[in-house]
């Protein structure tokens, strides 16, 4: 990659830092809004809901656009209404208004992210897949440093510290905009052929045979599997600390934040074990490992908590690129569907799962949350053996024998 090229890259993994610490700051700052407007845990669970709903699910609309349209200031834009929304739930005055605030925000973050990425790519110059690492791993870092910054900003000024996370958009969004135009340039760096396919996408898969379709929907539930496992750990883990086992709220945060954090590395980690071992492997055994992780998180204390729910984040988030990578196999015509599928919907039912658990919680309490958690990634195992294998993906039996293949 050129030297300009890998200064726009490292901005926009930066910027997708900043937009995806919001993602990780919610949690917490529900955690310090609920006892204020005495939240049940199905509210705190509909917050969450109602933020992946407008950040990730309604993310493929601004991939459609992005791709219609050069659209290149939804980068600063996303940036800036995300901090803008997150930043003002600490000057709430009702659930209401925290629920509005928190759409606003995730508007924000769906706005940077199809954008964000198609630039990034582009950034990357040949080793894409390289470069598109870079840009994931600044968003599962800032999911992960997200409830470090927003339990800094409480203990600075309450509530009103969440104000910081105006500020830090601001400027972040500041310093996207005055570099707009080397942003844009780097589409002119890229090949004829891409260029041609970045300004005129193909449309939508007409004709889908059943095995495709049916590959295709596992691959969705699976991913939702995974998210309402990770979505529900990252949220009833700060209200777990904090209000059952009464621990101090760094404590909490920090816990999450080795979560989090322990997810990145686990997302530069399974994109090479997939190319070395397959893709199906990789999920499987994901899933396979989850299950004894979880049952000892749910009985252990003390440092093998910590020890134990870091090893749970590095293994969950391992598959984050691979599901996305197996997505876009099946579908080779419509990578822009496939992430959409992937990044967008899926991940986004992970606030589903949340609503969900909250009203486990509010009927029997926080301890029993955990123990629902293991069910789905037992779930999850058992759908990925029903997965195409390498064998299958790379000789294209999926497309011709219009059923799912098991292979390995």
């Amino acid at each position: 990659m050129e030297k300009g090229n890998k200064k726009i890259l490292a901005m926009l993994g930066i910027g997708h830092v900043v937009t995806d610490a919001y993602q990780g700051a919610l949690s917490l700052i529900l955690a310090f809004l609920q006892p204020v407007f005495a939240l049940t845990q199905i509210q705190v669970g509909f917050v969450m809901l109602a933020f992946n709903l407008s950040s990730s699910i309604i993310q493929p609309l601004f991939g459609i656009f992005s791709d219609r349209f050069r659209a290149v200031w939804l980068i600063p834009l996303g940036c800036l209404l995300g901090g803008l929304g997150m930043g003002l739930t600490g000057f709430s005055n009702s659930y209401k208004v925290v629920l509005f605030l928190v759409l606003i925000s995730g508007l924000g973050v769906a706005s940077y992210h199809p954008e964000g990425s198609k630039y990034a790519r582009f950034a990357s110059g040949k080793r894409k897949a390289t470069g598109m690492s870079i840009f994931s791993v600044g968003g599962n870092l800032g999911f992960g440093l997200g409830p470090i910054l927003a339990t800094f900003l409480y203990g600075l000024a309450g509530l009103k510290g969440t104000a910081g996370l105006i500020i830090l958009g601001a400027l972040m969004a500041l310093i996207l905009v005055v570099n707009l135009k080397n942003i844009t340039n780097t589409q002119t760096a890229i090949g004829k052929d891409e260029q041609a396919e970045a300004e005129h996408p193909k449309e939508p898969t007409k004709q889908l045979n059943k095995g495709v379709i049916f590959s295709v929907i596992v691959l969705i539930m699976i991913v939702i599997m995974r998210s309402w496992t990770h979505l529900g750990i990252v949220t009833f883990i700060p209200q777990y600390y904090m209000h059952y086992l009464h621990c101090d709220q760094v404590h909490a945060a920090s816990l999450t934040s080795i979560f989090l954090l322990a997810g990145a590395l686990g997302t530069l980690f399974g994109g090479p074990a997939a190319d070395h071992w397959g893709l199906k492997t990789i999920i499987t055994c994901s899933f396979a490992l989850q299950v004894p992780l979880l049952f000892l998180f749910a009985n252990v204390q003390g440092i093998w908590a910590t020890v134990v729910l870091a090893a749970t984040g590095f293994v969950i988030i391992s598959t984050f690129a691979v599901t996305v990578v197996m997505c876009q196999e099946l579908l080779p015509g419509n990578v822009g569907l496939a992430s959409g599928l992937m990044l967008g919907f899926a991940i986004g039912m992970g606030g589903v799962g949340t609503t969900l658990l909250g009203w486990v919680a509010d009927n029997w309490g926080l301890f029993m949350v955990f123990k629902i958690i293991i069910l789905f990634p037992a779930v999850g195992f058992i759908l990925s053996l029903f997965l195409p294998g390498r064998k299958s993906l790379s000789m294209g039996k999926v497309l011709q024998n219009g059923h799912g293949a098991v292979s390995s």
